[in-house]
């Protein structure tokens, strides 16, 4: 009887118990506690909100709610809907765009977020979040918010330079792909710089599989000047790439503008490649020789005869140095001596990209005035005449001038040219060179030394008969020619849009007030670029005019000049993305104090968003401990009924 007694009146304490858990926790419910997420933020005051939306090309992949750009769109909806009106508000894009970033309401900034498109910029997320902090430091609000709404591909994802202002908070708020796979065409390139009419190229294509599932043979197709030239088809394997061959003959125009293309989707930006070049022809050669002689027959023959070359000769006391820049290659031809103005205007010249031949006479010459011009392009200087009868006993295979020359390497009974007659090349440890023929005592025939964006060739001997017979022998045709070919200028395969860089324009005699004009192949779009002559080459800015990937031409007046090509960035092909642990540890790291990382999933924000500027919500706990306690409750009283 005493048991049940005590029994009875612990059961009532308990009850007693509960019933004032639930009365307190009730009143915690509707007190809501919370804790504050922000710590030395202004939290009163009117706000001004800046909202980062991520409208590169990678936002074009898609979810259950339709595009991320469409995701991202609707979400910075929802942030700015959160806001009053006293509030303002403004949109950074991946564009910069300070039209873009003008402080507005709330119904103003929806409306303005109707327009938002794709973008082929791609910026750092360390410089959106400086672009953004200026922005509210400017803003004149004692409370300063900024929301970066992304896919955060880890390609863009650094904050290197990125510093933290004081008193602005920062929210970060993914969005995910349900599908995560995309194949690039990653870059192209030739394997010869050089293109001669009618004769076959050999393109090669870089294809990166950014994604977890194996490709076979997937096609791919190449197109030049509008004509379908070449069809391939590749496999590659997860998250890794692989390199086509393609092979075509150009047609006769001398602009060849080319697009390589894919079909992926829902990343399409990276599915074309543009390319343009030119074929050579018309390479003008500058040949200099001594006032006594005239030009050697060899050489005008060689270059003179040629359609692929155009060649002018000079003698050394009448240069117009100024035309030095209309050159590709200029030969000394055995002249006696290197000014010191000659020599200051070559190596302008050879800084500029030309190519340089020098061919040292037979007698007469100043040995001083040479050396003193090796030693300004760091080249090897000229030691001793040898008179020493030496046959060649080397080609360099591997170097650009003799690749695709013969059919296979020399073998012991091979005829090379011989010498009478050669200067010593005195080489130290520090100065770079090519060696392109050697004699079989060990010295030099004929070298290459690169200088700046030029080439030195220095031949030891002279091209007359006493000093030996390499004019006469097979191999000076395709030495000389090869010389001549590779000097055309270095072409700029396409340009990547977003990268501010100036383009070179070929160096022409324009009548007074002709202009320079960018147009579209498709004829839908031109421009003026601006132009600039700097160290004597025409430089071309463009501003950012160009937006679209594609072929270009390039007018002089309604001339057609040349093309260019550009291609959008491939930061944004690589399919790997930060988690909300990766976001967190980067802010971290970084030293950013004041921030949140939004839940991705649900498409909803205004309860997170009451959480990120008020702090931590513990009403909802409350009210599961009361509903708990009162639970308990219940159950006490039933066993009390039952007993």
């Amino acid at each position: 009887m005493q048991e049940s007694h005590s029994r009875s009146k612990l059961r009532q304490l308990l009850v007693l118990i509960c019933r004032c858990l639930v009365i307190i926790f009730l009143v915690l419910a509707f007190a809501q506690p919370y804790k504050p997420l922000k710590q030395g933020v202004t939290t009163a005051g009117s706000r001004a909100v800046s909202i980062f939306i991520d409208n590169s090309f990678s936002m074009m992949a898609v979810n259950q709610y339709g595009t991320l750009l469409d995701n991202a769109k609707n979400k910075a909806k929802q942030i700015a809907q959160s806001l009053s009106p006293a509030d303002k508000v403004q949109m950074v894009t991946q564009d910069f765009s300070s039209v873009q970033e003008r402080w507005l309401n709330k119904d103003e900034f929806v409306e303005q977020l109707k327009g938002l498109k794709v973008s082929p910029a791609s910026r750092m997320l360390g410089e959106i979040m400086a672009r953004q902090e200026d922005n509210l430091d400017h803003s004149g609000c004692p409370v300063r918010e900024a929301f970066v709404i992304s896919d955060f591909q880890k390609s863009v994802a650094g904050m290197s330079s990125y510093k933290p202002t004081a008193g602005i908070s920062e929210a970060f708020v993914p969005v995910t792909a349900e599908t995560k796979n995309n194949i690039a065409l990653d870059t192209c390139w030739f394997s010869s710089p050089v293109h001669l009419p009618g004769k076959p190229e050999q393109l090669f294509v870089k294809v990166g599989n950014y994604s977890s599932a194996a490709v076979s043979d997937k096609p791919v197709k190449l197109y030049v000047n509008g004509i379908e030239k070449a069809t391939a088809s590749f496999t590659v394997a997860p998250y890794s790439s692989t390199t086509l061959s393609l092979s075509y003959v150009p047609d006769k125009a001398i602009l060849q503008q080319g697009e390589i293309k894919i079909s992926d989707f829902p990343i399409t930006f990276d599915d074309n490649i543009f390319f343009s070049y030119k074929l050579s022809a018309g390479i003008p050669v500058l040949c200099i020789h001594s006032d006594s002689l005239k030009i050697n027959t060899s050489l005008s023959y060689l270059y003179g005869k040629d359609s692929l070359f155009t060649l002018t000769d000079a003698s050394a006391t009448h240069l117009d140095y100024s035309s030095f820049p209309l050159y590709r290659l200029i030969i000394l031809d055995e002249v006696r001596d290197i000014t010191s103005g000659m020599s200051n205007e070559l190596v302008q010249y050879l800084t500029k990209g030309g190519d340089l031949f020098i061919i040292p006479p037979t007698a007469g010459m100043d040995k001083d005035s040479y050396n003193n011009f090796f030693a300004s392009v760091r080249a090897s200087p000229f030691g001793n005449l040898d008179t020493t009868h030496l046959k060649a006993d080397k080609l360099n295979y591997e170097s650009l001038i003799y690749a695709g020359v013969f059919e296979q390497k020399q073998h012991p009974n091979m005829d090379l040219p011989y010498v009478n007659k050669h200067y010593r090349l005195l080489h130290d440890t520090k100065t770079p060179y090519e060696n392109l023929i050697k004699l079989d005592n060990g010295d030099d025939m004929l070298d290459v030394f690169p200088y700046a964006q030029g080439h030195v060739y220095v031949l030891t001997t002279s091209l007359d008969d006493a000093s030996g017979n390499f004019r006469k022998h097979a191999i000076f045709v395709p030495t000389l020619y090869n010389i001549g070919l590779y000097s055309s200028s270095r072409q700029v395969l396409y340009y990547t849009l977003g990268k501010e860089q100036p383009i070179e324009a070929p160096s022409l005699n324009l009548p007074e007030g002709t202009m320079f004009k960018i147009k579209s192949v498709s004829d839908t779009f031109s421009f003026l670029p601006e132009k600039r002559v700097v160290n004597d080459k025409t430089l071309l800015f463009l501003h950012s005019q160009v937006n679209a990937a594609g072929n270009y031409k390039l007018l002089a007046g309604d001339s057609l000049i040349s093309g260019y090509s550009f291609n959008y960035d491939r930061k944004e092909s690589e399919m790997s993305f930060l988690s909300a642990s990766g976001i967190d540890s980067l802010c971290k790291n970084a030293g950013i104090q004041n921030f949140s990382v939004l839940p991705s999933t649900g498409d909803t924000l205004p309860a997170m968003l009451n959480e990120v500027n008020r702090g931590q919500f513990y009403w909802k706990y409350c009210v599961l401990l009361a509903l708990l306690f009162l639970g308990v409750e219940e159950g006490l009283l039933r066993i009390k009924a039952e007993n």
